[in-house]
């Protein structure tokens, strides 16, 4: 049932939100192309390129058929199913975009590459769970708009952060601070929340 409903959803997926992000997440690169490029310039390239591709795979979550029809397959296997089809190539899109930018300013900038990719998959899923929490109660594209907008509106209050207490600042010699400590919590509540969005509905037409 599975296989046969992978390449029925493949082509009811909304695309171009992806492939936008794509564009923008290359573009956000461009700081590596400076004579002498900035580590947080760099960095935020990063951060964006995984934001705004989680932003663009989160649109595929919305399912017209989830409260119009009486379907054979569960609500949250269809949901699942269009999370991996968008989260897949984002996810790959991202790989190649931080290896290709890591080998381009080595030596001269270097980070811890496990904290950043901690914060990558936060800022990725993150709208991705915004729009599973949308998708859950409006089957239209404008559910999906819920993850990038409470996206944006934590980036900006992460800003007004003073550069001890900020969560973008990397771990120094003594290790994580507070601040810091704040990216597991976040990736497990994050996930935690895309579970429990997904999960079957009530409704019959979830059934």
């Amino acid at each position: 049932m599975v296989l046969l409903l992978v390449p029925r959803l493949a082509r009811a997926v909304s695309w171009w939100p992806l492939g936008a992000a794509i564009a923008l997440a290359v573009l956000a690169q461009v700081s590596v192309l400076a004579a002498e490029p900035l580590d947080w310039a760099v960095l935020s390239g990063l951060w964006l390129a995984a934001g705004v591709l989680g932003a663009g795979a989160g649109f595929a979550l919305p399912d017209p058929m989830a409260s119009t029809v009486i379907t054979p397959v569960s609500r949250w296997v269809r949901q699942w199913l269009r999370a991996g089809l968008a989260l897949v190539p984002a996810v790959l899109v991202w790989a190649l975009i931080y290896v290709g930018v890591r080998e381009a300013v080595r030596p001269e900038i270097v980070w811890p590459e496990g904290f950043v990719i901690l914060q990558a998959a936060v800022c990725g899923l993150l709208p991705m769970a915004g729009a599973a929490v949308g998708a859950r109660y409006r089957d239209t594209t404008t559910g999906a708009v819920v993850g990038p907008a409470v996206q944006g509106m934590l980036l900006v209050g992460s800003l007004f952060f003073s550069e001890r207490a900020s969560p973008w600042v990397m771990p120094g010699p003594e290790g994580w601070a507070v601040a810091q400590q704040v990216w597991p919590i976040a990736l497990v509540l994050v996930l935690i929340t895309f579970l429990l969005a997904s999960r079957e509905t009530k409704s019959p037409a979830g059934a």
